[in-house]
């Protein structure tokens, strides 16, 4: 895995340039052969991205952000688009983001398109003004999720998965309750994205089976979707997950460092995101 990491450097005070972590990775398939996929976390206040929007959605885009959108779904409407767009520019460095759409699918989901783009996916996710995508082939389908670690939603997260999966995450990672949990639930909502099902199926289909200690912290497997394994991460009081096929269907090489600098990055988001909420 190559690791590339930016600051952008906009006009204004320093607080009000937005963060961008990139991970551009290599996927290693027996039947689709060597593939590219990349990571985004972005960070940014709603007042930068209105300003520079311009920059980076297209017109359809665009026309999502009505009068009537409430500042909180219009600054998630926007970190997410622009963490999206960022990913997609680290595997097309080329393309002009304005050329490329982000439209909502018939079920909800993400739809890549724009000339140059090919057969590209997008998954993205945000809590609050953070915001993480992950671009990939369609050949290899990808979901991401985020979540704030938040104390009160502890009793709601427990009622949410299982016995049996909690304690199999408490004998991994010795981390707080509400951590766990939470970690566990993006887990889940990754998987339910790589599916393309959402949360529409009873939660118990979306079980975690086993996990591990790896590089990237905790690696999962799911109950009844073997050929799917989840990327587990946390960093101040944000927590993410990324789901994708496991060996022998895809190889990831994902060196130790580049997920110690994405977790430095979480946590740095994470700072900055208290102060801009």
């Amino acid at each position: 895995m190559t690791g590339e990491d930016s600051t952008d450097s906009a006009a204004g005070p320093e607080a009000s340039a937005p963060l961008v972590r990139s991970l551009r990775f290599a996927l290693e398939s027996p039947r689709a052969g060597r593939l590219q996929a990349a990571l985004t976390l972005a960070s940014a206040p709603l007042d930068w991205l209105e300003a520079h929007r311009g920059g980076f959605l297209h017109a359809d885009e665009e026309a999502l952000l009505t009068d009537r959108l409430h500042a909180r779904r219009r600054h998630g409407l926007l970190i997410g688009r622009y963490a999206a767009k960022r990913a997609i520019a680290a595997l097309h460095p080329d393309l002009d983001p304005r050329a490329v759409a982000i439209r909502p699918g018939v079920l909800e989901q993400p739809v890549v398109s724009g000339e140059g783009v090919g057969a590209l996916g997008i998954s993205l996710s945000h809590a609050g003004p953070v915001a993480v995508a992950v671009a990939f082939p369609e050949a290899c389908p990808m979901g991401i999720d985020l979540e704030r670690i938040r104390e009160a939603h502890i009793e709601l997260l427990t009622n949410q998965t299982t016995p049996a999966e909690r304690e199999r995450l408490a004998a991994r990672l010795a981390a707080p309750e509400a951590e766990r949990l939470t970690r566990l639930w993006c887990l889940k909502e990754a998987l339910s994205k790589a599916l393309r099902c959402g949360l529409t199926v009873p939660l118990d289909f979306l079980a975690l089976g086993g996990v591990e200690r790896d590089a990237a912290g905790l690696s999962v497997t799911f109950a009844h979707f073997a050929q799917y394994r989840g990327l587990s991460l946390a960093g101040g009081d944000l927590a993410a997950a990324l789901v994708l096929p496991r060996p022998p269907a895809v190889t990831v090489s994902a060196e130790a460092a580049a997920w110690e600098a994405w977790r430095s990055a979480l946590a740095e988001a994470a700072a900055r995101g208290r102060d801009d909420e």
